[in-house]
C-alpha cells in the first residue's frame, strides 16, 4: 500500500481517499458515510422532515440536472466524489466558507463540470457529495467487486492519479478523508439517487440550515431551474387564491410581483401565504362567505403592510377595496374529482 496512506487499527485511512491506494491489494477502507444505503429517515412521519415546496424543487431540478450532464458528457466520464471535513463540522457557515474556497481553488479550474450537494449525518456532521465530469473515462474496465475487496488494479492511470492529487489536496481546505469513484449505475439510478441527499439532509437539518443552500453547480451544469410551479391541484388552486388576493388589490400580471415585493418584501411568498391560502373561492364558497374572506385578507395585508413599512413615505399604500363592487362569479370551471378520474382512465 502507498506509504502515504496511513491506516488505523479498525482498518479506515486516517487521510487520502478511500480506494487511494496504488498498490495491487490491500484492506479495502470502511465506507464513507451514506454512499452505499439511504438509512437516514426514510419512512419517518415528522412534519418538520417533510419537503418543504422549495426542497422538491430543488430535489427535483438536482435530478434533470444530473440526467443533463450524463448525456452530455457520457456516464463513463461523472466522477463520485464525497468530501468528509478531517474535524467534528457542524457549523454551516464555516463549512460553505471550505466548500466555496475549494471551488474556487480546485473544482473550477480542474474539472469540466461540477455539481455538490451538502448533507449532515445523523451525528449533525457536515459532508459534501459531488459530481464531477472527469477529464477521460474512469469507468470502462473498473472492477467495482474488486475495489470493494481492496484490489485496485483495476483503476486507471488517470484515476490513479486524481486520487493521489486528493490525498495532498483535501487537507489544504479542511477536509480528511475523502473519496472518488466511476458510478456504478445506470444514469437514471444515480440521478435519483443523489437527489435523495434532499431529503436526506432534511432530516438532521438543524435551526441554522434554514434558506441554507443545498445544492451548488458550475456556471454550465445548472441547466434545469426552481421557477416553476407544479402541476398539481394544490398549486392550481393557489394560483386561483393568489389571482383572487391579486384582482382584489387591481393588481396585473405584470406589475403584482413588483407591487407585492414593495409592499411586503421580496419573501412576500412565504409572509402572506397562510393570508392568501385562508381566502375563500366562489367556486367552493357561497357569495358572502367569498366575499368576506377576501375583506379579512384585506384587512391584515394593511396591517403587515404597515408593520413592515411603518415610516416609508415612498412606498404607496394598499388600495381602497369597494367589497360590494367586486365580481365573486367562479374565475375557474373546476372538474369534479368523478369527471377527472373518468377523463384519466
Amino acid at each position: 500500500m502507498d506509504d502515504s496512506i496511513q491506516s488505523s487499527g479498525g482498518g479506515e485511512m486516517s487521510h487520502g481517499t478511500g480506494p487511494a491506494a496504488d498498490a495491487p491489494g490491500g484492506r479495502a477502507a470502511a465506507a464513507l458515510p451514506c454512499l452505499n444505503t439511504n438509512n437516514c429517515n426514510e419512512g419517518r412521519k415528522n412534519s418538520s422532515e417533510k419537503l418543504s415546496a422549495g426542497h422538491r424543487k430543488t430535489a427535483y431540478a438536482l435530478k434533470w440536472n444530473v440526467l443533463w450532464m450524463i448525456e452530455k458528457y457520457g456516464l463513463e466520464r461523472i466522477g463520485f466524489l464525497t468530501l468528509t471535513f478531517a474535524r467534528h463540522v457542524v457549523a454551516y457557515k464555516p463549512a460553505q466558507k471550505a466548500l466555496h474556497s475549494l471551488m474556487t481553488g480546485i473544482l473550477k479550474p480542474r474539472y469540466l463540470e461540477y455539481i455538490t450537494v451538502m448533507e449532515r449525518m445523523t451525528s449533525k456532521r457536515i459532508h459534501y457529495h459531488l459530481l464531477v465530469v472527469m477529464v477521460a473515462d474512469i469507468r470502462t474496465g473498473f472492477d467495482f467487486a474488486a475495489v470493494k475487496r481492496g484490489d485496485y488494479r483495476s483503476a486507471s492511470s488517470y484515476l490513479r492519479a486524481e486520487w493521489a492529487f486528493w490525498r495532498q489536496t483535501a487537507p489544504k481546505y479542511g477536509f480528511g478523508r475523502t473519496e472518488l469513484l466511476p458510478i456504478k449505475k445506470t444514469a437514471d439510478g444515480v440521478a435519483k439517487y443523489i437527489s435523495k441527499y434532499i431529503s436526506k439532509h432534511i432530516g438532521q437539518r438543524l435551526p441554522e440550515d434554514k434558506g441554507a443552500r443545498l445544492v451548488r453547480y458550475s456556471k454550465q451544469a445548472n441547466r434545469v431551474g426552481i421557477r416553476f410551479s407544479w402541476v398539481t391541484p394544490g398549486a392550481f388552486m393557489w394560483r386561483a387564491k393568489l389571482g383572487a388576493f391579486c384582482r382584489m388589490l387591481k393588481l396585473t400580471p405584470d406589475s403584482y410581483k413588483e407591487c407585492l415585493r414593495e409592499w411586503f418584501g421580496r419573501n412576500w411568498v412565504y409572509h402572506l401565504r397562510p393570508l392568501i391560502q385562508s381566502i375563500k373561492l366562489p367556486e367552493f364558497h357561497t357569495e358572502e362567505e367569498a366575499r368576506a374572506s377576501l375583506r379579512s385578507a384585506w384587512m391584515v395585508a394593511v396591517i403587515e403592510r404597515d408593520r413592515r413599512s411603518p415610516r416609508r413615505q415612498d412606498v404607496k399604500p394598499l388600495p381602497a377595496i369597494d367589497f360590494e363592487s367586486i365580481s365573486m362569479k367562479p374565475s375557474h370551471n373546476w372538474a369534479s374529482w368523478i369527471t377527472r378520474t373518468v377523463k384519466e382512465d
